[in-house]
Formats: structure tokens, C-alpha cells, sequence
């Protein structure tokens, strides 16, 4: 299993919809995980918004059509069946996460949220995982991460 960093992102939402775009591009099937309703009901309309993805198909967990969509957003973890990778969007880590083969977390550069994300890395480290970080900011500078 992997846990994937996305850090020094200047706009959390964008790379998210990147990621996802990609991800379902190379056909995976994936789970992103917000904190609340409104969180999964904000995201819900990103993905419907953003035109330099186009348009990604998402639905809630419990959707008639979630079997043959390629993204559930929920805020309801023990309503996700379990699917190539795992987007947390929540600001801890998410229960299960080991039945996943890859999980992402995307990390603004703002101080609170990288305070956030450490904590989440130990905790990912006391599960037996070492995550893997990727700095987006040399990413769009043309370097390596």
C-alpha cells in the first residue's frame, strides 16, 4: 500500500481535480473521503465546475449508479466499498485506509494545514506505512520531487 503527499499546492481544489482527472483517466476507480456533508456536497460540485478537467463522473456512495461511476465522494467512510486508491479530503486519517492500494492526500502551503498533514504522516508511520511526499511547487517549477 501506498500514501501518497501532495504538498506545497497552491490551490487545493484544482489539484485535486488534476489528480482525480488523471487517475480516472488511467481508469482507476476511486474514493474520495470529505469531512462532512458540506465538504462532499463542495466537492460534488468542483467536479462539475471545473472546465480544464471536464467533467469527471462522480456520485454519492449511495447512488444508484455508483457501481459503474469511477468516483464516489462521501463523507460517509463505512458507506465506501473499497477501490483503487483514496482520496482524503478530512484532517485525519482515514479509518480503513489499509484496505486501500494507494492513498492521497493533497496539502495546501498553508502552515496550518501542513501542521495537519504532519500530524496525519506520523500517524501514518505508526500503521507500519512510510508515505511518500511529492512537492508540487518543483513539479511546476520543472524539477523533481
Amino acid at each position: 500500500m501506498e500514501v501518497t503527499f501532495y504538498f506545497n499546492v497552491r490551490n487545493r481544489e484544482q489539484a485535486l481535480c488534476q489528480l482525480v482527472g488523471k487517475a480516472v483517466a488511467r481508469g482507476m476507480r476511486l474514493n474520495v473521503l470529505a469531512g462532512s456533508e458540506a465538504a462532499a456536497a463542495a466537492l460534488d460540485r468542483l467536479l462539475w465546475e471545473v472546465p480544464q478537467t471536464g467533467f469527471i463522473p462522480h456520485c454519492a456512495a449511495d447512488a444508484d449508479i455508483a457501481a459503474a461511476t469511477p468516483v464516489i465522494i462521501d463523507h460517509r467512510h463505512e458507506k465506501l466499498q473499497v477501490r483503487d486508491a483514496l482520496f482524503n479530503w478530512t484532517d485525519g486519517v482515514p479509518q480503513g485506509f489499509q484496505q486501500y492500494a494507494r492513498v492521497v492526500e493533497i496539502v495546501e502551503q498553508d502552515e496550518e494545514q501542513r501542521a495537519a498533514a504532519r500530524e496525519r504522516w506520523r500517524a501514518y508511520q505508526g500503521h507500519g506505512v512510510t508515505p511518500v511526499a511529492v512537492d508540487m511547487l518543483k513539479l511546476a517549477q520543472g524539477g523533481a520531487a
